[in-house]
């Protein structure tokens, strides 16, 4: 059979629901720039059982993923690849004569920055230099791509605008997502709400059940506290109606390698709180930038505390205008910017 031929290949790892999200979002976004484009997913298979903690988790990923290139230029004859994530590139060995770019949220010199992933430093440099582009998620991942990575251009999941409505007061709701409670910071979260004494105001945790929530908090001698509701993994629509009418986005993660869940409660006008977290996590310096005093300056339960006053606090007209920035400085992730770089930048790069 005569191999299909395609604009891009892109190489999917997708070994969360949320990178299976994002690379269907990426493909559909190169078609409307004007590209084909053929999907391969990668599969781990038996080398599952290899997986017990990184950086052997990412070499099992990454044999996986030449794995599936390989099969998938049986099947096609791209004029370019794109291998979704540092992970998906690190072993990978493309022909020659077709150029490549890798997509990535966070380079892992970042995020995988302990002395047992140093191994792994040296491949990404090797492969980033390799590709003709890097597309990051985010200005401040481009900002962390080791020296002599090949250009970047900003092409990140996209960030629709939210639908145009008349404002409103908004109630005092806190709304916080914390799908994985020790990443997001459960603990210092109740233990912040806890302190902030704020009379009338209600905090809604989203992305996690009761009976998770609980336990994690137990095993750490911490009580869910007073007028915190625990709403479980709501969908998409009704956590964005949320935000739509909530005051203030809370965020008490340690590591944001991106945080879409702060950039949508920007677009939909909910203040960001936030303590300081690792990672490139635009939307936290954005946070900065728009109120410095709404962002906790340790990770202390009492400095998040403070801000959460604060952004409670705050003047309703100091907040208006506090929403009409945000939602500017959110221009750069909507979907149509993603289709005019792709199609202005990317597809020029690696078709011509």
């Amino acid at each position: 059979m005569t191999p299909q031929t395609v604009d891009v290949l892109l190489v999917s790892l997708g070994t969360t629901r949320g990178l299976r999200i994002a690379d269907g979002q990426l493909a559909d976004l190169l078609r409307q720039a004007g590209a084909s484009v053929a999907v391969v997913g990668v599969r781990i298979g038996a080398g599952d059982l290899l997986r017990r903690g990184y950086p052997l988790n990412d070499i099992v990923e990454a044999i996986a993923a030449c794995r599936a290139l390989g099969q998938a230029l049986r099947r096609y004859a791209p004029r370019s690849i794109v291998f979704s994530s540092t992970t998906a590139a690190l072993l990978a060995r493309p022909p020659a004569d077709i150029p490549y770019a890798v997509w990535l949220d966070s380079p892992a010199r970042l995020n995988r920055a302990g002395q047992a992933s140093a191994v792994l430093h040296p491949f990404e440099r090797r492969q980033l230099a390799r590709a003709r582009l890097v597309l990051t998620w985010s200005p401040t991942a481009a900002a962390e791509l080791p020296l002599g990575a090949a250009p970047s251009v900003v092409v990140s999941p996209p960030i629709p605008v939210a639908p145009v409505t008349t404002e409103v007061a908004r109630e005092p709701v806190v709304v916080a997502y914390t799908p994985d409670p020790k990443a997001k910071g459960l603990q210092l979260l109740c233990a912040a709400w806890g302190q902030a004494e704020l009379p009338g105001a209600r905090l809604v945790i989203s992305g996690i059940s009761r009976d998770r929530a609980v336990d994690f908090l137990a095993r750490r001698g911490v009580r869910l506290p007073p007028a915190a509701e625990l709403v479980g993994m709501l969908p998409q629509p009704s956590f964005r109606g949320l935000l739509d009418r909530a005051r203030v986005f809370v965020s008490a993660a340690e590591w944001e390698d991106f945080g879409i869940a702060p950039l949508e409660a920007l677009d939909r006008g909910a203040a960001l709180v936030s303590a300081p977290a690792g990672g490139p996590f635009p939307a936290l310096a954005i946070a900065r930038d728009l109120a410095a005093r709404f962002v906790a300056p340790d990770r202390e339960p009492e400095s998040l505390a403070a801000a959460l006053r604060a952004a409670l606090d705050a003047p309703e007209t100091e907040l208006a205008a506090y929403r009409q920035s945000a939602r500017a400085r959110l221009e750069i992730y909507r979907p149509a910017a993603q289709v005019r770089r792709l199609r202005d930048e990317v597809l020029p790069a690696l078709l011509h």
